[in-house]
């Protein structure tokens, strides 16, 4: 069955009465499992509840069925390995020192610690990196040393705050390549504001707005319970009138770019380019823009 992490009536008030969560339930499943929303909407804070760096106001957490603020919280915490997203490394010692320092905090003695620092360099593919200071890394090696941190436990789960935030899109790639062959048997919770991250490499999203969470399920089935209808857009001469087929009102988007929501993006599309070609406008190229979960996001965030 796998370890599951639960969160159940999570509150969390912060001084001067600022509530930053308002009564989030979830459950985290071995897979990944996805906090999605922008800055502010409580998804870092209901993350660092789950991980046990936030007590919350009211609620509790479950982890692999103990809970975390009872009387079974050390062996709960054992379970979990957390990358916050300034995970406190020393700039000035190695990534293997780092590694092992965090292993020693975790409680393992010195040659256990430079083992395990040893096979999770190997594992993440940063063997040739580990004696080099982590003042020199970039910021993928980082998060990749971030990872190996949290990892240092052996925890069954591992819980990611934002872990693709300021690297490139070949960079992110490279990570989540490592995380989906290296950990797929852990419960893996992460954040994140990217609706196309999350959409790509979740098992389940939960959509927070305003502290609470809006939505929650598979990408697919969000996608299709609330996503808008698939668009097409068609590019035009500059001076091209837009055109109302079938029923369907034009959006222009710009100079000689006009988008049409459609049903099915096969009909619509030769619709509209029969139409405008009628007219003796030549249609230069279109697209066919289907729904995502940023689009979703949207359009759950919108309606409350």
């Amino acid at each position: 069955m796998g370890c599951i992490v639960r969160g159940r009536g999570l509150y969390k008030e912060y001084p001067g009465g600022v509530l930053a969560v308002k009564g989030v339930d979830l459950e985290a499943r071995p897979g990944k499992t996805a906090l999605m929303g922008p800055n502010g909407s409580g998804k870092t804070t209901t993350l660092s509840m789950l991980a046990g760096a936030l007590k919350p106001s009211r609620g509790e957490v479950e982890v692999c069925g103990l809970n975390l603020w009872g009387r079974e919280w050390l062996e709960a915490r054992r379970k979990i390995g957390f990358a916050p997203q300034d995970m406190p490394f020393r700039d000035k010692l190695t990534g293997r020192e780092n590694l092992v320092w965090h292993g020693l905090l975790r409680g393992l003695s010195l040659g256990e610690a430079s083992r395990r620092a040893r096979r999770l360099g190997e594992e993440l593919g940063m063997s040739s990196y580990l004696d080099r200071r982590v003042a020199t890394y970039s910021g993928g090696m980082r998060r990749r040393l971030s990872i190996a941190a949290a990892l240092m436990g052996e925890p069954e789960v591992l819980i990611l705050d934002e872990p693709t935030s300021g690297l490139d899109p070949g960079a992110r790639e490279e990570l989540w390549g490592l995380i989906e062959s290296r950990l797929r048997d852990l419960t893996i919770v992460f954040s994140t504001h990217l609706g196309e991250e999350a959409e790509r490499h979740a098992d389940i999203v939960y959509l927070f707005s305003r502290g609470r969470v809006a939505a929650w399920g598979r990408p697919g089935e969000l996608i299709e319970r609330y996503a808008p209808r698939p668009r097409i857009v068609l590019y035009l001469q500059e001076d091209a009138e837009p055109l109302e087929i079938d029923g369907m009102r034009p959006q222009v988007l710009g100079p000689g770019v006009v988008s049409y929501t459609v049903d099915d993006p096969g009909m619509g599309m030769r619709a509209a380019i029969d139409a405008y070609t009628l007219r003796g406008v030549a249609v230069e190229r279109v697209e066919v823009r289907r729904p995502s979960l940023e689009e979703v996001f949207l359009a759950v965030a919108r309606g409350g």
